[in-house]
């Protein structure tokens, strides 16, 4: 039979300096995962580069978003609010890893910058980005330059028509 000191062992009978240690909580171990975001640091970088693989389809338009960023902030706005559409599109019930956590981050950058109240704003950003970086750009650039401004023309054209009813787009931008 056990003794009755004052002393209590644990389940296996083993006193309280021999019993097995306790791996940290579930709350501990991953509080070493949490992205901290220092203020100093570019947020506009954050955006696109921490898109869940689940959704890797949008990080393109989130690049892009960060490229005209200091050009046009409203064509930017118009490129993150894509970007959250077919995010959201993609996985409406937010049910991938990490899914709910960047679309409520992106919802919030959204909230914090000014949306844009002219639709056509993007066709004349678009038209000019066109000319001045494609038309003009050809045998001027290397070829990994234009490849990356083809990528941005032809992100810029599918915000575009999400954005302005395909009858509504001026003949010189199709």
């Amino acid at each position: 039979m056990a003794s009755t000191s004052g002393g209590r062992g644990g389940e296996d009978g083993r006193p309280p300096q021999m019993q097995p240690v306790r791996s940290l909580s579930r709350r501990m171990t991953r509080a070493g995962t949490m992205m901290m975001i220092e203020p100093n640091e570019d947020e506009s970088i954050i955006d696109s580069e921490l898109v869940p693989s689940s959704l890797a389809a949008i990080a393109p338009i989130l690049r892009v978003a960060n490229d005209i960023e200091e050009d046009n902030p409203r064509v930017a706005y118009l490129c993150r609010f894509h970007a959250f559409e077919k995010a959201h599109k993609m996985d409406p019930t937010s049910s991938g890893r990490g899914v709910r956590q960047f679309k409520t981050y992106l919802l919030h950058k959204l909230q914090e910058e000014e949306p844009t109240s002219d639709p056509n704003e993007i066709q004349t950003y678009y038209q000019k980005f066109y000319v001045d970086n494609i038309e003009n750009g050809e045998g001027k650039k290397t070829p990994e330059e234009m490849a990356k401004l083809y990528q941005m023309a032809t992100v810029l054209y599918d915000v575009l028509k999400t954005v302005i009813h395909p009858a509504r787009i001026d003949e010189k931008v199709d």
